[in-house]
C-alpha cells in the first residue's frame, strides 16, 4: 500500500504518531496495558481513594511502576546497543541506557510532585531517543510510533496526577 506523505495537513494526527497500523498487534496491545496502571493510579488518586488504597498508595505504586518501566526501557536501548558494530558508538550507547534506571530510582526518593515530573520528563526524554533512532539503532520501523504514542499517553497521565498532587 503506498501513502502519499503531501495528502497530510499540519497537525494530522497521522503525521504526529506516525502510521498506527504498522504497529504489530501484539507490541501495541501490550504496549498500551502497560500503561494501565499509570491510569489505575491516576483514577484512584482522583476518586480520593478506593476502598483499602488511599491516595498516597496511588502515587507511590505510580512511582514505582515507573521507575520499573523505565529500567524496562534502558533494558531494551542496552540490548539494541550490544548489537552495535563499532565500539565507541556501542559503548556510548551502553552507558547511555543506564541513565533512565537511575533516573527512576532518584524519582523514588523524591517527594510526589517531583517524582512524578522526573519521570513524565525522563519519558519524554526516552521516548524521543527511542523514536529519533529507530533506524540507526536497528530496531523495526513501526517501534518509533509506538514509542511516540505511548510516551504520550504515559507523559499525560504522570502530568495530570502531578497537578492533581498539587491540587
Amino acid at each position: 500500500m503506498r501513502r502519499n506523505k503531501t495528502t497530510r495537513q499540519p497537525g494530522d494526527m497521522s503525521s504526529m504518531f506516525g502510521n498506527l497500523k504498522s504497529i504489530p498487534r501484539t507490541p501495541f496491545w501490550l504496549g498500551l496495558s502497560g500503561a494501565l496502571p499509570f491510569a489505575a493510579g491516576m483514577i484512584v488518586y482522583a476518586l480520593g481513594g478506593v476502598w483499602v488504597l488511599d491516595q498516597d498508595f496511588a502515587v507511590r505504586s505510580t512511582l514505582a511502576y515507573g521507575a520499573v518501566i523505565l529500567s524496562f526501557l534502558g533494558g531494551v536501548r542496552w540490548g539494541l546497543a550490544l548489537l552495535m558494530q563499532f565500539d565507541e558508538k556501542r559503548d556510548a550507547r551502553l552507558a547511555l541506557s543506564i541513565l533512565p534506571s537511575l533516573l527512576g530510582w532518584v524519582a523514588l526518593l523524591m517527594p510526589h510532585f517531583p517524582a512524578l515530573v522526573l519521570l513524565a520528563m525522563a519519558f519524554a526524554a526516552q521516548g524521543a531517543w527511542d523514536a529519533g533512532d529507530v533506524a540507526d539503532d536497528g530496531a523495526p520501523d513501526w517501534y518509533a510510533t509506538l514509542r511516540t504514542v505511548l510516551t504520550a499517553l504515559v507523559c499525560s497521565l504522570l502530568s495530570v496526577l502531578a497537578v492533581l498532587t498539587i491540587v
